[in-house]
């Protein structure tokens, strides 16, 4: 039973993760993305709720919210100072 859940939870994760088709290369987006969080330490591809594909890129300074169809920035969070 166990291997039955864990095979149907693998094949839905990574069919909703193969939809996503960017047509922005990565290196175009840590380009663009490196100038707002400085040095990169992740890059995760996700798809919203409306079906719309973009890119997160975590930083030192940060993260961007880049749309994957055309590299427009949609949203830049500064890391808080502690």
């Amino acid at each position: 039973m166990k291997k039955l859940i864990a095979i149907v939870l693998i094949s839905f994760s990574t069919s909703f993760a193969t939809e996503c088709q960017p047509k922005v290369s990565i290196s175009d987006v840590e380009r663009t993305a490196s100038s707002y969080v400085g040095n990169i330490t992740s890059v995760k591809l996700s798809k919203n709720k409306s079906g719309e594909c973009y890119y997160k890129v975590y930083g030192e300074k940060g993260y961007v919210t880049i749309d994957a169809s055309n590299g427009e920035l949609l949203k830049f969070t500064k890391k808080r100072e502690k």
